[in-house]
């Protein structure tokens, strides 16, 4: 019944005389853009308008050419005459499209609209994707991409040569070997703390980068080491990677499982917890390195309380002040994820700290350049590195 009631309702609506208005649609393009990925149609038309002319415009689309669908929202005429519309489709292929025509008397219903309103001539169009984008932009990226690929090449190559790449020294770094050293004397342990985030953050994962190299020194020294862990899955990572520390010494049966120890997902259970080691075990020096908030402060003069060596790194801006003033030695910012290839010299490693060195020096020359370029009216450095489209 309600079929029936549409196809005479429709049926009326061709009958009947369409609204007086003389607005018409010219001009109608259907292309792929410039830069298109195979999925997005720009229409482009003009309006012409002679008296009482219509009050909006709305583009629908069809992949059969019979079912139509709107797309995008309506669109008010105003005084320009040329207007433009981008639509981004589901399924690629052939599309075709046509304007209605719209005044305050339209119907909601679609199917009563194209049979009532006026429309434009219909235009089809296909989307077509591009391998490249040749926006100026994206080209610039794109080079930038190649040029830290051929430095860490340049520079791997360099290093698996046997070629010496500097890296200046970093004091902190140095006294890692003697705060272990020191702990050997001693006979009392290294506790290392990996910070409190998760694993995925990058400064956890340089964390367990530098516990590497940390534990292979102690297991070397045929020292302790303790490391006390927030996050349990940080925990099983640092258990594997001190293990292997140990392996890569020649001393696998040195490794204690019980050294590597999950406190608490608690912030301040763990700081607590943490704290608790550091007054019972004694240890001679303690290394934080890794994401720290403001548990920081509490451990590090915990540790200071104790007189243990102490070197901490983040890149933390608000926690840095804390360990600077509480610890012998602070990693600050960048220089924590520089510490597993100031200490292994891993061709891989190296490489990539110098490419990222090099780019950085290029970053701030090009700003530099830039700002001077600007403060002269001339915007060609940041034009090449805007991306549109």
């Amino acid at each position: 019944m309600n079929k029936l009631l549409k196809a005479i309702l429709l049926l009326c609506a061709t009958l009947l005389p369409t609204s007086g208005y003389a607005t018409t649609v010219t001009d109608l393009s259907v292309e792929s853009p410039k830069n298109g990925d195979g999925l997005t149609l720009d229409i482009s038309w003009n309006i012409s308008v002679e008296g009482e002319h219509a009050d909006a415009v709305l583009v629908v689309r069809s992949k059969d050419g019979e079912s139509w669908e709107q797309t995008g929202d309506i669109i008010a005429i105003s005084d320009s005459a040329a207007y433009e519309h981008s639509d981004r489709l589901d399924v690629p292929g052939t599309w075709s499209y046509k304007v209605v025509l719209l005044n305050a008397d339209s119907p909601e219903d679609l199917d009563l609209l194209l049979a009532q309103a006026r429309t434009s001539s219909v235009v089809s169009g296909e989307p077509v994707g591009k391998w490249i984008n040749t926006n100026q932009g994206h080209i610039a990226l794109m080079c930038l991409i190649l040029l830290v690929g051929w430095l860490m090449l340049h520079y791997t190559k360099r290093a698996m040569s046997g070629d010496e790449i500097y890296i200046r020294k970093m004091p902190g770094i140095d006294a890692i070997e003697e705060g272990i050293g020191r702990a050997t004397e001693m006979g009392k342990p290294v506790l290392y703390v990996p910070g409190i985030d998760d694993l995925q953050d990058i400064q956890t994962i340089a964390s367990m980068l530098i516990l590497g190299q940390v534990s292979k020194t102690v297991a070397e020294y045929q020292s302790d080491l303790i490391v006390s862990c927030c996050i349990p899955i940080v925990r099983e990572v640092a258990d594997e990677v001190v293990r292997a520390g140990f392996f890569q010494a020649g001393h696998p049966d040195a490794f204690d499982p019980t050294s590597v120890r999950f406190i608490s997902s608690e912030q301040f259970a763990f700081c607590a917890g943490t704290n608790g080691i550091i007054h019972r075990e004694k240890p001679a020096t303690n290394i934080y390195f890794g994401r720290f908030f403001a548990e920081s402060l509490i451990l590090a003069e915990t540790g200071y309380v104790n007189r243990s060596i102490q070197i901490a790194g983040t890149a933390e801006a608000t926690q840095l002040p804390f360990f600077v003033a509480a610890c012998d030695y602070t990693l600050i910012g960048e220089e924590l994820f520089a510490v597993s290839a100031y200490l292994s010299r891993d061709p891989r490693l190296v490489s990539s700290l110098k490419a990222s060195d090099m780019i950085k020096v290029a970053c701030v020359a090009a700003m530099i350049i830039g700002t001077i370029l600007a403060s002269l009216d001339n915007d060609i450095l940041v034009n090449l590195f805007t991306i549109s489209g």
